[in-house]
């Protein structure tokens, strides 16, 4: 990063004038900063709901060379409005050669966690994800001709039968949705709840978050809200956001007594068709993961999972599980993959609860569904236990 670099800090809404016009041409300076997670208005919208969220100004002289957003947890940072931002970076002067690291122990923080980090390289040790993307830049037909003929014949065969079985099947794509929206995070919160996993929206700065993002909405900017009504009943829906012609698909849900139809995945279907009609030209699902993405998408740009240290328990934990685990490829193999997904859980939990009573009892009582889903896997848990339970006392 070099010595004569210098970090400030300051709050989200306070990115205005020379600065706010520095993010809007570094960001259109990268394709990869394309995703509404980089609208300066989604930003701003994240700084004033996400505790501890701020915006590292990156400088050289009197030169702003980068500008990162993030939120404190402790000595911990986070892409700002972590859990619910899948793709973050660092926003640089194109040529500017800035180091994670370096600012990381200049924010005085020891770890920076990432899931979707674009628009740099690979950090050292993280692990490769790869954003899935529908093409609509030619239009509707031009990406059907793309995909699959037996998913497509059978997506039409199952919407056939959900409109024999249960009434006219109609659809609805609108920057208005508060029936969508209690529908969307309600099943959500009880797929969270079945899963085991952190239920993200019962904090509330979570909710309040998205309630803003709704009332925000412009023609070029915001909240979208898919509908799909059998017998005029909701069955699916899913939040949507966009800057300009970048669409990401956000919170899909569908009620399951209609699994069968795979509403889900028609409600897509007819989102795709409407966007492609709108001029929407990119439509990306997130880092690859679920299976279904394979069906509508196809492997865009690489991302990166993991973290920047600046020293302490981190680095010297890592070490001596190193060295302990060297003669032992199968257990440090499966320890490896208990600690992926056991960091995914800390990193909701500490982005979601900013006190230490809350991170505690979510931590507690995420172990103890692991636990009792794989008892088989009781020292890997125990091991993830102990190290993140010192991890929320030492942020």
């Amino acid at each position: 990063m070099g010595a004569d670099l210098v970090v400030d800090t300051i709050r989200p809404e306070h990115l205005d004038g020379e600065l706010a016009r520095l993010w809007r041409e570094f960001r259109d300076a990268a394709p990869a900063f394309r995703s509404p997670y980089f609208d300066l208005r989604y930003v701003r919208a994240a700084g004033e709901f996400a505790p501890g969220a701020e915006i590292a100004v990156i400088s050289r002289g009197e030169v702003v060379d980068g500008l990162l957003a993030f939120q404190r947890r402790g000595r911990l940072i986070q892409p700002v409005a972590a859990p619910l931002t899948d793709y973050h970076g660092l926003l640089a002067r194109p040529g500017a050669d800035i180091d994670l690291g370096a600012v990381t122990a200049a924010l005085g923080a020891r770890r920076f966690r990432f899931s979707g980090l674009t628009g740099a390289g690979a950090p050292r040790g993280a692990a490769t994800r790869v954003a899935m993307v529908a093409d609509l830049s030619a239009g509707f037909e031009a990406y059907l001709a793309g995909r699959r003929s037996d998913f497509l014949k059978d997506k039409r065969r199952r919407a056939r039968r959900l409109a024999e079985d249960h009434g006219q099947v109609t659809f609805e794509l609108s920057n208005d949705g508060e029936e969508a929206l209690d529908f969307i995070l309600r099943l959500k919160r009880d797929q969270m709840r079945r899963s085991g996993q952190h239920d993200v929206f019962s904090s509330p700065w979570t909710v309040s978050f998205i309630n803003a993002l709704a009332a925000r909405s412009a023609a070029d900017f915001g909240l979208r809200f898919a509908s799909l009504r059998a017998g005029g009943r909701l069955v699916a829906a899913e939040l949507g956001l966009q800057s300009g012609g970048a669409y990401h698909l956000w919170f899909p849900v569908y009620d399951p007594r209609f699994a069968r139809y795979s509403p889900g995945a028609l409600m897509t279907l007819e989102t795709l068709r409407v966007l492609a009609g709108e001029g929407v030209d990119v439509v990306d699902f997130g880092p690859a993961g679920e299976t279904y993405k394979r069906d509508f998408a196809s492997p865009g740009a690489r991302v990166w999972e993991g973290d920047v240290t600046n020293g302490g328990w981190v680095e010297a934990t890592r070490r001596t599980a190193d060295i302990v685990l060297r003669r032992a490829p199968g257990a440090r193999r499966a320890l490896g993959a208990m600690g992926e997904r056991l960091d995914r859980r800390w990193d909701r939990i500490t982005a979601c609860e900013p006190r230490l009573e809350g991170r505690v009892g979510a931590a507690s009582h995420a172990l103890t569904v692991l636990a009792r889903r794989r008892p088989g896997a009781s020292i890997g848990i125990g091991l993830g236990l102990g190290v993140g339970l010192y991890s929320l006392l030492a942020d």
